[in-house]
């Protein structure tokens, strides 16, 4: 041990944290709860006092990046962190802090064996191609998950992985050097069990056999394969470019050719305003060099940065005499310098072009994995591409957005870090963290410029607390998106806080520096709005969370955006209403109306709410009137759904009475907008509704006319009864093809819906609409290897009247077997020669009516009607197949109403991310359904 004195204790404690010198170092001295920790007191991450942070639960933020570090172990707690702070044992002796300045074992000695100490080589061989800082976080994240499998990460250049941030500042600047960059530290990777092969590349990925070509030669075979293959500087394409005249700065050689020729350099021309060109101008700054930045666009950084900041970051350029040319093209390079298309010359003896990446998708390309519309991987919310056993991360991958379909590729130290671990934990089916606030640094001109969010076009809010003024982005209710800082960490911080928060803000108390954006009070967060209370599984489609099916909230949401929103609900069979005045009562969701057809022969349907005190005025389920009246006060309605009678409008006696400007044509009922198909009849309370046509599309149209096809119907019956679950399990039970291979006896028995049957899940572009389509096979003819896995299947049982199976072909289609879901609420059953609709009308999140309507032809002869009749002994609440259904839905409400809570994994098939499928042994119909509802939902 080696104990110095130190300062006296009570000054600690009195200022929180303190910075001191002992035996040569760097400390840092903070009082936590009357005990008194040392650390080191430099950032390991970046050059900053740390004593200057701000301390917060036990954890000092570094003021340069806001990095965190636990005062008591010194471990990082990640973004931007990943190295230790060293720690020191402190005592109080007669009033006086002694530190003993042989620091204590490292943090990493404590982590736990799951984090890469033990034996490696059991389980799936892992390779990831690319030994960056992605390559490189993903082996680490690999073994802190626990995957136990070998791990061999290859790498085309001869260093071992490094940071790249550090290129474009320190080692231009002699002020480091690469190994100070590496992302291991020394005996790392070994400790870690990870092989690296270095200067070598992959010349050819064959996902079918899992195998790599190597350039030298020689083949690597996969079992799961990483795809960390980064980004290259894209080349200007210019007169005079060839020349090798114009440099470029990606990788450690780019760097190594750069720094000495900056150092000979007098004057530096940047082509490219973006984050590199502006870092290079920096540099060239700091060593007293001219620089002159050329920029294209109007201003800098246009892509990432609105207005307001942007026009200050040319400020801060300027003021460190950068010359910028800014709305500039670039004619030609010149033996001394760039022309500009205007004929300028911009003078240089250096020029570096700074114009953006290209991704390195060439395996990807080559081995027919989908990319991105600009280049790059695409990848889901896992980082998993399309082959289920390829991943890709960093640069390289495009996160495809499962519900808007938005593509966006980062190119940052964060995404790199980020979309490791998230591939790492998809490998070792660890659930995903929720998504991190997107967080982006430049030091720039000797300053730090921050962003914290996503700045998009909207308000700025400017606010100055000291010499450097921070950017508050406003989304459209006033919600902080983003928030932009040049120089004060202490707002950026708040910043950060204000963007989780969800909270809308008054722009103008926000810009005032004498508002405390502190106090945010926790009771506040309760008025979060949804989209902040209820989101989504970091996962992606492949999770399902229990508040879906089980929430109030979201249900009121659902029936004002989805059955009150521009969506087409089935209402009834115009077959239901021949004559005129006949009516029947309905619902669009929860919603009662009557549908009712008028004496000039139009189907109406209107809310049944009288508009004087609300009460139900229909009250039977089916009649014929020639109008409706109140049971209440018996205002009366005609079948057009307008007012057609006050009882004493005008008072008794000259007294009482509606007022004079009463009137009646401004107190009908409210009417819904109708559309018929073929004898359906659908309603919607969106007069902006698209046409019932292009609601369906053209493939589920098909398969509507399959049943609607204009022959008149037969209505043959009813029935009425409620499942205690919520509405969606209904719609997603018929778009679940896996469980009717396993639930339902008679379906697998007797060959209706069977795994081998010629069978398909069909869906629309958008995902709201499907169809389940089987053709029937001889149930004799299922293999004994499906038999197996089906535990329904009943061998040898038989009909007692044969009849039942009995299949007429009627129709114009490939199957014989489809159900059909039209959303949000109709389902179109075609079950053999049985024909029928399941209307659903919601009763609350946890409970919901079906109301089925079985029918056949006009033109049936008697046997037809017989036989439609006995097989609808298959469907309805007490049927063969129903009777299944009925109960599984309520045993997965009550598993999520009475359990602890958690999320439905719908991973089945995911080489289909979402929509049509061709094997029944599929839940791609199920993704896409969420993907829609989340659109609607905005969520």
């Amino acid at each position: 041990m080696s104990w110095h004195p130190g300062i006296p204790a009570a000054e600690v404690h009195d200022r929180g944290a303190v910075a001191v010198e002992a035996d040569g170092l760097r400390l840092a001295l903070f009082s936590l709860e009357g005990e008194i920790f040392a650390t080191g007191n430099i950032c390991t991450h970046a050059f900053a006092l740390l004593t200057e942070g701000h301390v917060e639960n036990g954890c000092v933020e570094c003021p340069l990046h806001q990095g965190l570090f636990d005062i008591r172990t010194g471990r990082a707690q990640g973004t931007p962190v990943t190295k230790d702070l060293a720690t020191y044992a402190t005592r109080i002796e007669d009033g006086m802090v002694w530190i003993d300045t042989e620091p204590k074992a490292p943090a990493a000695a404590e982590a736990p064996a799951s984090a890469g100490a033990g034996r490696h080589g059991d389980g799936p061989r892992l390779v990831i191609i690319g030994a960056g800082q992605a390559g490189a976080e993903t082996a680490r994240a690999l073994r802190a998950e626990g995957f136990a499998g070998p791990v061999t990460l290859i790498g085309e250049e001869a260093h071992p992985p490094y940071e790249r941030p550090p290129l474009s500042k320190d080692l231009l600047l002699g002020r480091g050097r690469l190994e100070d960059a590496h992302v291991f530290e020394p005996g790392e990777a070994e400790r870690l069990g990870i092989e690296m092969r270095l200067d070598t590349r992959v010349a050819a990925l064959d996902p079918a056999a899992r195998r790599l070509d190597l350039a030298q030669g020689g083949v690597l075979d996969y079992d799961l394969l990483v795809l960390a293959t980064g980004a290259a500087a894209r080349r200007i394409a210019l007169p005079g470019a060839a020349a090798g005249q114009v440099h470029y700065l990606r990788d450690a050689a780019d760097a190594a050719r750069l720094a000495p020729a900056l150092a000979a350099a007098s004057r530096v021309a940047v082509i490219g305003g973006g984050f590199i060109g502006l870092e290079i101008a920096s540099a060239a700054r700091a060593l007293g060099k001219a620089a002159a930045v050329i920029e294209a666009q109007d201003r800098l950084l246009t892509r990432l940065l609105p207005q307001e900041p942007g026009t200050f970051l040319a400020w801060v350029a300027q003021q460190n005499d950068v010359a910028l040319h800014l709305g500039a093209g670039v004619a030609a390079i010149a033996p001394d310098g760039v022309r500009l298309s205007d004929g300028t010359l911009v003078e240089a003896d250096l020029i570096l072009a700074g114009i953006g990446a290209v991704p390195n998708d060439a395996l990807a390309r080559q081995a027919g994995l989908p990319l991105g519309t600009a280049g790059g991987i695409l990848v889901n919310a896992q980082n998993r591409t399309a082959d289920p056993a390829i991943y890709a991360v960093g640069d390289v991958a495009v996160q495809l957005d499962e519900v808007t379909g938005a593509q966006a590729r980062s190119e940052s130290w964060q995404n790199a870090r980020l979309s490791a671990a998230r591939a790492a934990r998809a490998v070792t089916g660890h659930a995903q963290e929720a998504p991190e606030t997107l967080w982006f640094w430049s030091d720039l001109f000797g300053g730090t410029l921050q962003i914290a969010g996503t700045p998009a076009p909207g308000q700025v809010t400017i606010r100055r607390d000291g010499a450097a003024p921070a950017f508050f982005c406003l989304d459209a209710q006033d919600r902080v998106a983003a928030c932009i800082d040049f120089g004060d960490p202490e707002l950026l911080r708040l910043g950060r806080r204000l963007i989780a928060s969800g909270q809308p803000v008054d722009p103008a108390r926000l810009a005032d520096p004498e508002t405390d954006l502190s106090l945010i009070e926790d009771d506040e967060m309760k008025m979060l709005p949804v989209e902040k209370r209820y989101v989504w599984p970091a996962s992606g489609l492949d999770r399902v969370p229990d508040w879906v099916y089980t929430s109030r909230e979201i249900y009121d949401r659902e029936i004002e955006r989805i059955f009150h929103g521009p969506t087409w609900n089935y209402v009834g069979l115009a077959a239901e209403v021949p004559e005129a005045g006949d009516y029947i009562r309905s619902n669009v969701g929860p919603t009662p109306v009557v549908m009712v057809r008028d004496q000039e022969g139009g189907i109406n349907v209107f809310e049944n709410r009288c508009s004087h005190r609300a009460a139900e005025f229909c009250r039977e389920l089916r009649g014929n009137a020639e109008e409706f009246v109140c049971p209440y006060h018996q205002w009366s309605y005609d079948l057009k759904g307008d007012l057609a009678g006050v009882p004493f409008r005008r008072g008794v006696n000259g007294q009482g009475g509606m007022g004079p400007d009463f009137r009646p044509e401004n107190h009908g009922v409210r009417k819904l907008k109708v559309t018929q198909r073929n004898g359906a009849v659908f309603a919607s309370f969106s007069d902006d509704v698209e046409s019932f046509e292009d609601y369906m599309g053209e493939e589920m149209l098909t398969d509507f006319d399959t049943v609607f096809s204009g022959r008149k119907l037969r209505v043959l019956g009813h029935y009425r009864h409620t499942l205690m679950g919520n509405w969606k399990l209904y719609p997603e039970n018929l778009k679940d093809p896996y469980h009717a291979t396993l639930l339902h006896t008679f379906l697998v028995t007797f060959g209706l819906l069977v795994a081998g049957n010629k069978s398909a899940m069909i869906v629309d572009p958008r995902g709201r609409h499907s169809t389940m389509a089987s053709a029937k096979s001889d149930g004799a003819t299922v293999s004994d290897e499906n038999k197996a896995e089906m535990r329904a299947y009943r061998d040898g049982m038989v009909l007692e009247d044969p009849r039942l199976m009995t299949f007429f072909e009627e129709f114009d289609s490939p199957w014989s077997v489809t159900m059909q879901v039209v959303w949000p609420g109709l389902i179109v059953q075609r079950e053999m020669n049985t024909l029928g609709v399941r209307q659903i009308v919601p009763n609350g999140p946890n409970e919901f009516t079906m109301v089925w309507t079985m029918f056949g032809y006009e033109d049936d002869d008697e046997e037809m009607t017989r036989h439609r009749l006995r097989q609808g002994n298959l469907m309805g609440p007490a049927g063969f197949l129903g009777l299944e259904d009925n109960e599984a839905i309520k045993f997965v409400q009550d598993g999520m109403l009475n359990s602890t809570g958690g999320e439905h994994l719908v991973a089945l098939d995911p080489k289909v991310p979402a929509g049509t499928s061709n094997t029944l042994i599929s839940e791609a119909a199920i993704r896409a359904m969420y993907r829609h509802w989340r659109q609607e939902m905005g969520l």
